[in-house]
């Protein structure tokens, strides 16, 4: 193993050197500016600062950009002239500088300090009103914190204003259409979205978000899984010396309620920042219909009933930095979530004769709780070096541990010509993760070679039972046949070479990515499971290039892997609902992704545009699927059987206008082919699938903002049938208040102008049609409260790599009842 990791990082460092060797200046007659911009007080310095460059004596700008979260800009391509600098931020004077003239390639102004200037809030607010969505090389950021809804949303409302992302009529999200992708949090794994990522984010209130990130083209440093790309929540840990934080409340009815927030303190060399966060969450009662008709048999099945749920959902993490000097920093991290709750359900189901009369019929009364916790605990070391403050080492060390369990009560009321039953079903699931990882960054003049080793170990284990109470002694009998211990290793082995090469307005960036998995997977009461091992070189590429202005053309290509997770692998039954039962299969073998994408970005006066046209195609790809036997039961599982191929269009878009008035346009439009075999038959389906979303925000005077949202999406195409699209909208107003405007309240409405909504899937078989509606409240109303508190002087460090497993296909993202875990 060793020597084909050392094989593969000298292919691809022998791969690299040519373009390395190619660094040098730029052409002399294309000039570069940069510099870092600060606050002229305490010195702190000023992420998102607009800088406008400016043919001297003139006031129409060249280029134009924002600086960096710790200051910095650089603006290049520019021809040899005269120029000035125009520096300009919320709360600071407005900064005009003229420059020398440039007689090098690049000219360094160093630090430029801004000065405080209440006087000109107004007119500098104008000017610079943050964007809400930013495009770079490889991902897309959604500004959180620059949205004013924030303060009484969810995350869940939040991903929906997100382009690229789609949340459907059951909050399940997709990524440019796809079901499978990673979600990280400040570019880190997580227990908290390991489980269900629609639950922690409908739990968790926006304004502990900064941002959202959506990676489409994640580089080598990322592992391979993940076909749909990265979502990376960055919430407000960057820190700013002293301390400082936020408290965050929110009250909705029906009844719901969320506390969140978030703290960072400075003492000297030592930095501490945490967030917090519970919710609460009830459905009032759903009503639900299942109708089936088999085709062969010519029996029709009919269930209609009601179903309540509620749940409650907390989570804490901290990180902790101490300076051992200038080129040493240690961190450590840790983190903890716990979600609980219960649902009930009580359903009438008939199944009918060809003939149209009533053959069996029975009352289903269905009690379930369930659980799921979490913990990770991180430590990293990184070292920085002398001769350049890029070159970096970083070593990791990460341990996570997740449990999740669910148990039904469930009893079965003869009404015609079925008989009687009370059982009980439990499902315990347990997962403890080690991963140690290296990195190393090597600056080569401006371009930049990126190394690295990794290993994760994972034992995942599931264990279930079914009892039926006996009708006379009134024990409850285990059925061995459903009961059973499941046990799955899983040992992952990488490396990896990445690197960045820049030349005038062409950048280049390419790595390849070796990964060996070793699996070993067994019942403990049965013959154990023969799973081959793997091994993959994943290749990453993308070629940007500069054009006229600030516009910016990306091509890229990458391979991802689908690789199934114990939720899809275990094979606990799910036998609650006798008519339709599901489960995992633990002989799932991971498939290749391969994803093309062209993206092109542009910003000017004030408005930005963003577009992109990508392909992704997966052979035996993990598809979930459902039959029905000769005993009119549904089967719900997982299996490689299909090939899935998408092509897509998306185009986003936001603006200022009238000085006041915000406009975010996003849309997206796909292209799905899904072809696979089912039981030896063929089984094809495919469509358009669409989505339009629009939200605009108006600021009037004294701190009072109104804002709206207005979305549609489209039906989803699915492998056996689609599901049925629907509107989503909200409104909201919001008031700041208190000195500095520190504090804020809200009030929203999410679906002003449609109280309920219909949630339809179909699917369609050569043996049988199926058609399963919900109805749930969709109306809310909130109120939210949030408080900034604190004093701002100077930067925490924090470390620039750390461990990102983002290797494994989540739970829940498919639909349907699977696994059971």
């Amino acid at each position: 193993m060793k020597q084909t990791l050392l094989l593969a990082l000298l292919c691809c460092l022998a791969f690299t050197a040519p373009f390395a060797q190619t660094s040098g200046p730029a052409h002399t007659l294309s000039r570069t500016i940069k510099g870092t911009v600060a606050d002229s007080a305490s010195q702190a310095t000023l992420g998102y600062v607009t800088v406008v460059v400016q043919e001297a004596g003139k006031n129409q700008a060249i280029k134009s950009t924002f600086t960096k979260e710790n200051g910095s800009f650089e603006l290049t391509g520019l021809p040899e002239k005269q120029y000035q600098l125009v520096l300009s931020y919320v709360g600071y004077k407005t900064k005009v500088l003229p420059l020398p003239s440039i007689t090098s390639s690049t000219l360094d102004l160093g630090k430029l300090l801004l000065v405080s200037s209440a006087n000109q809030l107004k007119e500098v607010q104008v000017v610079t009103e943050k964007l809400l969505v930013e495009q770079d090389i490889d991902k897309i950021t959604y500004h959180v914190d620059a949205d004013p809804e924030s303060q009484t949303m969810t995350a869940l409302d939040m991903l929906r204003k997100v382009p690229l992302l789609m949340v459907d009529a059951e909050d399940n999200i997709t990524l440019n259409g796809n079901s499978n992708y990673r979600v990280l949090i400040n570019g880190k794994t997580s227990s908290l979205f390991l489980r269900s990522p629609k639950d922690v984010f409908r739990s968790m209130p926006a304004g502990t978000i900064k941002n959202i990130e959506v990676i489409t083209n994640p580089p080598s440093k990322y592992e391979a899984e993940g076909v749909g790309g990265i979502i990376n929540i960055i919430t407000h840990k960057k820190n700013i010396g002293g301390y400082n934080g936020s408290v965050n409340l929110q009250a909705s009815t029906p009844k719901g309620s969320n506390i969140g927030g978030y703290l960072t303190v400075k003492a000297g060399k030592a930095g501490f920042s945490g967030y917090f966060g519970r919710g609460s969450y009830f459905s009032p009662a759903n009503s639900s219909n299942l109708f089936r008709e088999d085709r062969i048999f010519q029996t029709t099945l009919e269930q209609t009933g009601e179903s309540t749920s509620r749940n409650t959902f907390q989570y804490a993490s901290g990180e902790f930095s101490y300076e051992l000097d200038t080129l040493n920093l240690f961190t450590a991290n840790f983190s903890m979530n716990l979600n609980t709750g219960s649902n009930s359900l009580r359903q009438q189901v008939d199944l009918y004769h060809a003939s149209g009369n009533l053959a069996q019929a029975y009352r289903r009364l269905n009690q379930g709780t369930f659980r799921w916790q979490g913990s990770d605990f991180g430590a990293d070391y990184q070292r920085t070096f002398k001769r350049n403050k890029d070159q970096l080492f970083t070593l990791s060390y990460k341990l996570s541990s997740n449990g999740n369990g669910n148990g039904t009560d469930f009893t079965i009321q003869p009404l015609l010509n079925y008989d009687g039953q009370v059982s009980q079903t439990d499902n315990e699931g347990h997962s403890i993760e080690h991963t140690v990882q290296a990195d190393y960054v090597q600056p080569i003049h401006k371009q930049t070679l990126e190394l690295g080793v990794k290993t994760i170990m994972r034992l995942n284990s599931s264990d279930y039972f079914y009892k039926t109470q006996h009708t006379e002694t009134g024990e409850f009998v285990l059925d061995p046949s459903l009961s059973n211990n499941f046990d799955y290793r899983q040992d992952i082995y990488a490396a990896y070479t990445s690197l960045s090469l820049k030349k005038g307005d062409w950048g280049l960036k390419t790595g390849l990515r070796l990964e060996e998995t070793k699996i070993d997977a067994n019942f403990r009461s049965a013959t154990p499971i023969a799973i081959p091992d793997y091994l993959n070189l994943i290749p990453n590429v993308t070629l940007s290039r500069k054009l006229k202005g600030t516009s910016t053309m990306r091509l890229s290509y990458t391979q991802r892997i689908e690789r199934p997770s114990l939720y899809f692998l275990n094979p606990y039954v799910n036998q609650t609902d006798p008519r339709n039962i599901s489960y995992g299969n633990p002989k799932l073998t991971p498939a290749t992704n391969n994803v093309f994408n062209l993206a092109y970005s542009t910003f000017m006066k004030g408005t930005s545009v963003n577009a992109s046209i990508f392909h992704n195609y997966t052979n035996n790809s993990i598809q979930g699927y459902t039959t029905l036997g000769a005993d009119t039961v549904a089967r719900t599982t997982y299996g490689n059987i299909g090939r899935n191929q998408t092509y897509g269009f998306s185009l986003s878009g936001n603006t200022t206008l009238f000085k006041k008035l915000s406009i975010n346009l996003s849309s997206s439009t796909n292209y799905v082919k899904l072809t696979s075999m089912i039981n030896g038959l063929p089984q094809n389906n495919e469509g358009f699938t669409y989505s339009i979303y629009g939200y605009s925000s108006y600021r009037f005077e004294k701190g009072w903002r109104a804002s709206g949202n207005l979305g549609y999406y489209s039906s989803r195409i699915l492998l056996q049938g689609r599901s049925a699209g629907y509107v989503w909208n909200s409104i909201s107003i919001n008031k700041q208040f208190l000195k500095d405007n520190k504090a804020s309240i809200s009030f929203s409405v999410n679906s002003p102008f449609q109280k309920n909504r219909r949630v339809l899937n179909e699917i369609n078989d050569p043996r049988f049609t199926q058609n399963q509606e919900s109805i749930y409240l969709m109306r809310r109303y909130s109120l939210g409260f949030n408080y900034r508190f604190g004093q701002l002087k100077g930067d925490i460090a924090r470390k620039k790599r750390g461990i990102k497993n983002d290797d494994m296909k989540a739970g829940e993202q498919q639909g349907g009842n699977g696994g059971g875990n």
